[in-house]
């Protein structure tokens, strides 16, 4: 990646912690409490600051509050089971690591994570310091944010691979411009966050229908044009369509205080590995002192199938981490 500008990495915290979490076996850290999703954040955090070489970093998480859409839409993310018991207890650590990384992370209620990285991302382009901005997230939700300064890094359910994806990207998978995301995702909804589509509108048809009057409002203004049985299923959906839309799309304008100045990344290596020597990475703590010595063979997650990252000894169902 070109250093010509500053880079920005912004973190999804619980996008990252969830995706850990259900991608690892159970592992125990020094205290014998699962600390799955703590490995597997770390790895991930790992492996981007090695890759993006950045500047500035923040991360940025949800509250326990309901958001603005719980209060817009009820059934909101209702569906969802309620999270494992052994989840969030491993929060806390999450949140030590980064303060072990001098790392600066972002919480407000009433809205998600994400509405918090939009902000930033907004506010850091506003700002006199130039950044080229990486999100790394596996929520899809932040695509609505690519532009030609900004692009998601997105992990792999495995956590080995990482994606990065830019307008190029966003527009080979779904025919359309980053900024349609809101719109496409408005008509064919979301059962993840139990947002309702319009019947019976498709990711291909809604992507075709976006090409050709590129926004939503355009669209309903210009029913007239389309096959009567399209016309039909957008006219039943109209409100559900235009409801969804203050949904999906995330707030730029949340109340943080911050200056890009502020999220300068220069960790103190010796903290760093004195929060990995607590729990017990030591796999995490060789790596660290790779980054610290500026070698440059940083590496993700690795599996147990002749590598290095997950060892352990089974211990009642769970790795206990040595």
């Amino acid at each position: 990646m070109s250093k010509a500008n500053k880079t920005l990495l912004l973190i999804d915290g619980n996008s990252l912690f969830h995706r850990a979490y259900h991608a690892l076996p159970p592992l125990s850290d020094k205290t014998g409490e699962n600390a799955n999703a703590v490995f597997g954040f770390s790895n991930m955090l790992l492996k981007a600051i090695s890759e993006v070489k950045p500047d500035f970093i923040a991360c940025a998480f949800d509250t326990k509050a309901p958001t603005f859409r719980h209060v817009e839409f009820e059934k909101y993310k209702a569906q969802r089971p309620a999270p494992p018991p052994d989840l969030y207890p491993q929060l806390p650590k999450v949140k030590k690591v980064l303060d072990a990384f001098g790392i600066k992370y972002f919480e407000k209620e009433g809205y998600e994570a994400d509405d918090v990285i939009a902000t930033l991302a907004m506010k850091c382009q506003m700002s006199n310091v130039k950044c080229q901005i990486i999100i790394l997230s596996s929520d899809r939700d932040v695509l609505q944010l690519v532009d030609g300064n900004i692009k998601v890094q997105q992990p792999g359910w495995n956590l080995k691979e990482v994606t990065l994806i830019g307008t190029t990207e966003v527009k080979e998978k779904y025919g359309l411009e980053p900024h349609q995301m809101v719109d496409y995702k408005s008509l064919i909804g979301d059962v993840s966050d139990n947002i309702p589509g319009i019947a019976g509108i498709g990711p291909k048809t809604a992507a075709q229908l976006l090409a050709e009057f590129h926004t939503l409002e355009k669209l309903f203004e210009n029913l007239d044009q389309l096959a009567e049985t399209t016309k039909a299923k957008l006219e039943a959906g109209r409100d559900i369509a235009l409801a969804a839309k203050k949904l999906v799309e995330l707030d730029r304008n949340v109340d943080i205080e911050f200056r890009v100045e502020g999220l300068g990344f220069s960790p103190d290596w010796g903290e760093v590995k004195k929060a990995y020597e607590g729990l017990g990475f030591r796999s995490i703590y060789a790596k660290i002192e790779k980054m610290e010595a500026g070698k440059k063979d940083i590496v993700g997650i690795k599996d147990n199938e002749g590598t290095e990252d997950i060892k352990g000894k089974k211990t009642d169902n769970q790795l206990t981490l040595i």
